[in-house]
């Protein structure tokens, strides 16, 4: 929905570029009240369909003979489901969007030591039967930009927005991290909220004599992303937001929305560009193994 939120934006840029001879400008509907009802399409939508996947799940319950506990509590019968969590790590990069679409959205901001990140990442296949990342130094970039992106909505939006928790602390102080949790989001506590941390799921199942040390990694990159992890360890979270830092996520935000509007035009450009030369130039036979490939530079260069 991140990419959607982008989407939307050059929707309505389309929508409204000719003023009074555009609905959307002609009738008043501004950018904000689109992208809210869009978001409040998308959570009844979610919401009316939470059946199907309650019915999805207890047919692999059945099939995989599976605990009901974690079914059971889940469910509808369970008391109402009213809202909804998406735990799409990339959302990390879209939070301004998502707050457009979803204008009481919350955010929880998970926190996890780097190197245990690392090693849960580069065991990702053992699950998911595909690499996560390439090597070390893909996973350590990709852990420091996600937080960094992070720790940015943080400061812009503020602890009422963006709720940090480490993961140590769901772990080894699970109630009172939930308690803060719920709080946060205006819910209730209950006990059965702590029933799914007694068991782990999405586990990239590390062997215990796993090492994620690679020489090839490159030391300066490591180096900051650990150091970056061992501050967040120790230190608060913003207490307030800062509307400098929002105002600079929103002009990030216009800015890629005005590259994706331009990538149509600059493709039919280079499409219009590659037919002229084919037109204008020489046909190109494809190179065959018998091609004695020293003589093509000369050739291109004849050519041109």
């Amino acid at each position: 929905m991140g990419d959607f939120a982008v989407n939307v934006a050059v929707a309505y840029q389309i929508g409204a570029s000719r003023g009074e001879y555009s609905i959307l400008s002609a009738m008043d509907l501004g950018a904000d009240e689109l992208f809210a009802a869009l978001g409040c399409t998308i959570n009844e939508l979610i919401l009316r369909h939470r059946s199907h996947l309650e019915s999805k799940r207890e047919a692999k319950c059945v099939e995989l003979n599976l605990d009901r506990s974690w079914l059971d509590a889940s469910s509808r019968a369970a008391g109402p489901k009213k809202r909804w969590v998406d735990g799409t790590p990339e959302y990390s990069f879209h939070i301004c969007g998502l707050r457009k679409l979803f204008p009481q959205a919350l955010f929880v901001h998970v926190l996890r030591d780097v190197r245990a990140v690392i090693r849960s990442m580069l065991n990702f296949h053992r699950i998911a039967g595909f690499q996560l990342v390439a090597n070390e130094e893909d996973a350590y970039r990709y852990w420091f930009r996600t937080v960094s992106a992070c720790l940015t909505a943080e400061r812009a939006y503020g602890p009422s927005v963006v709720h940090r928790i480490r993961y140590a602390d769901l772990i080894e102080n699970a109630e009172s991290t939930m308690r803060s949790l719920l709080d946060f989001l205006g819910e209730p506590y209950t006990a059965t909220c702590l029933e799914p941390l007694a068991e782990r799921i999405n586990s990239s199942d590390v062997p215990p004599d796993f090492s994620s040390e690679n020489s090839a990694t490159n030391s300066a990159i490591m180096e900051e992303a650990c150091r970056l992890s061992i501050e967040l360890e120790e230190g608060i979270p913003a207490s307030v937001g800062s509307p400098a830092v929002a105002n600079e996520l929103e002009t990030a935000f216009r800015e890629r929305v005005k590259y994706v509007a331009a990538l149509d035009d600059a493709y039919q450009e280079a499409r219009r560009a590659i037919e002229t030369l084919s037109k204008s130039g020489p046909t190109l036979c494809p190179a065959t193994e018998a091609t004695d490939l020293s003589t093509l530079p000369s050739k291109l260069k004849h050519a041109g």
